[in-house]
């Protein structure tokens, strides 16, 4: 599975857990489907990192949110939410504070990226010629995969129906629940290609993580 891919020598995954370890978080709630037993074999009950997983088994692809429909009923608190192959350098008590004091009942936070079209772009009007763009940069607001969850939102999912992110925020929106956007300055990859992995391999072989 894919988070399991190593970067110098460790799991994606357990990178993302020590960073959240180390900012105190100690109760864990991992999605498994793919190949999950090797994720289950290698983190355990999460003593060897000092904190406590449990495994929310999909037993089919329920998307990115419908997973968080098989979660305990009596969660009080706000959740966050990470896509597992997501790695930003943001301190996740910064996105928690942001939630808290703007009393948002989910919290998306984006990340600014530039794309640029590999092409000349041909301007028209009707059938007419007005211009060109040599390989044009478009500056974007995207997704960024890491969210603050509080339980109201959950009781929005039905148990074992596929359901991604971005609908369930929607649904929020649409019952008038408060849903905020919190940018992500500091470093942010999305490690879904060999590019990708291969940025963020040279990225920690010279940063702290």
């Amino acid at each position: 599975p894919k988070p399991m891919i190593k970067i110098n020598g460790k799991p994606i995954l357990e990178i993302l857990i020590n960073k959240l370890s180390d900012k105190g978080f100690k109760n864990f709630y991992i999605s498994v489907n793919y190949l999950k037993e090797q994720i289950i074999d290698y983190f355990g009950d999460g003593s060897e990192w000092g904190i406590n997983i449990k495994y929310i088994i999909e037993n089919e692809p329920l998307g990115t949110a419908g997973s968080l429909g098989l979660l305990p009923k009596d969660l009080k608190h706000p959740l966050l939410v990470m896509n597992a192959d997501v790695l930003t350098n943001m301190n996740p008590l910064n996105l928690l504070n942001f939630h808290n004091r703007n009393k948002a009942k989910a919290t998306l936070s984006v990340h600014n990226s530039d794309f640029e079209i590999p092409f000349g772009v041909v301007e028209t009007k009707n059938i007419e010629l007005i211009g060109f763009q040599e390989k044009p940069v478009y500056k974007l607001t995207v997704n960024a995969g890491v969210y603050v969850l509080n339980p109201e939102i959950l009781k929005l999912l039905k148990k074992n129906v596929i359901t991604d992110m971005p609908s369930i925020l929607l649904k929020a929106v649409d019952k008038n629940l408060k849903v905020v956007v919190c940018p992500i300055h500091e470093y942010w990859i999305d490690i879904g290609r060999p590019e990708k992995l291969n940025q963020v391999t040279e990225y920690l072989s010279e940063n702290t993580f």
